[in-house]
């Protein structure tokens, strides 16, 4: 071979070994790249092996309770949670979480309860009431009335009887009237008659809430809607739709109840939608379990119960609560060990790819570093005949 063309072959295979060297280097590369992502991959899988959920005490079969995964709908419905607890959420700022509809049905209410009750649904029942005597149009049916605004006036120690030169007081109704002339209503009003220098008048006064607790708040709204019960069927005698099988039964009294205490938690400590709050639809919040956990883990979103004692709903905790525990998440357990299986096979099956690739590199180095060595000599030795042929 001459020279020129061993000098030539000689740097095809300096190129090639060049370029055998990069490629081996290249793979090295890859596996210490397998190498890290295996090292995440087991990283999260063992993060994933912590993983926890909240459940709720939503039952018992036999003397063993039964738990389901936390929602807000469990946390915040009518009897869902075992215990027998009432529970409201709240944001950071305490204001009551609410559906969009309860915000709807509080809004329209302009702040009577008894709007509220009607315009709710719970449990697949609408038009709740708080009356709970038969509504007629007769005595016994005053009386009740009466009774019930006794107790309201006793309560924020107002006695129109008291009044000087008082001769009569009693609980009558004052017609309501539309545009056109047309009884619509009556609305309550204590009727007082005063005797002046031996004259007598009479003066309705339309009755309004002057009271300042919930207790005195409850006795007027219970008034009220005896009275708004009583003034429809005096409208109305045979079209007026009485409530009365819907406050006597039992579950039905709980609905009223339920209702009560979220309108007046709403009344004072304000509410806000998840609209509002978090600029999310309800199907990715209220709707959405785990979006809500993830909340209330992370201090997002906070939980009342409601106190019988107190009369009014109290912060409870999740580690404290009694009806919440949190548990394994065995299908993300579960999950998670299927994820790092396959994710643990395809990085090995990359990783003989890469071992293949390396010994057929290797192979090839090992061929062109014995033909470079032996060419090497040659081209050598040629040069060395060269420089003694000239000298």
């Amino acid at each position: 071979m001459g020279l020129a063309a061993g000098q030539a072959r000689l740097l095809s295979i300096t190129a090639r070994l060049s370029d055998n060297e990069h490629s081996s280097q290249s793979l090295a590369y890859a596996k210490q790249r397998l190498a890290d992502s295996a090292e995440q991959i087991t990283t999260e899988y063992n993060e994933a092996l912590d993983s926890t959920k909240l459940t709720v005490l939503t039952g018992f079969n036999g003397s063993v309770p039964n738990y389901t995964d936390i929602s807000y709908a469990l946390m915040t419905g009518l009897n869902t949670v075992a215990c027998g607890k009432q529970y409201v959420v709240t944001d950071a700022k305490g204001r009551i979480l609410v559906s969009n509809d309860t915000k709807t049905a509080f809004d329209n209410s302009g702040g009577d309860i008894n709007k509220f009750l009607y315009a709710m649904n719970v449990n697949g029942k609408d038009q709740y009431t708080q009356i709970d005597i038969e509504i007629n149009n007769d005595e016994a049916t005053l009386t009740k009335i009466s009774e019930a605004w006794d107790k309201y006036f006793a309560s924020i120690n107002k006695s129109y009887a008291n009044e000087p030169d008082v001769t009569n007081v009693e609980y009558t109704f004052e017609e309501q009237k539309d545009a056109s002339d047309n009884v619509i209503g009556h609305f309550p009003c204590v009727s007082v008659t005063r005797k002046i220098l031996g004259v007598e008048s009479t003066e309705k006064i339309p009755i309004n809430y002057d009271g300042s607790t919930q207790e005195q708040r409850e006795l007027y709204d219970y008034a009220m809607a005896l009275s708004k019960g009583y003034s429809q069927k005096i409208v109305n005698p045979t079209g007026f739709a009485n409530q009365n099988s819907i406050a006597k039964d039992p579950a039905n009294a709980d609905a009223v109840n339920y209702l009560k205490n979220i309108f007046y938690q709403m009344q004072s400590c304000g509410y806000v939608t998840s609209s509002e709050a978090f600029h999310l639809d309800e199907s990715k919040t209220l709707h959405d379990n785990t979006w809500f956990e993830e909340q209330l883990k992370k201090g997002k979103l906070f939980l009342k119960a409601y106190s019988s004692t107190e009369n009014t709903f109290v912060p409870t905790t999740l580690s404290d609560d009694s009806a919440i525990q949190e548990v394994a998440d065995e299908k993300k357990i579960a999950m998670a060990e299927a994820k790092y299986t396959q994710d643990m096979e395809q990085l090995e099956r990359e990783d003989q790819k890469f071992d293949l690739e390396l010994k057929k590199l290797d192979t090839e180095h090992n061929a062109l570093q014995t033909e470079y060595d032996a060419l090497k000599s040659v081209v050598d030795k040629n040069i060395e005949k060269s420089f003694n042929a000239f000298s």
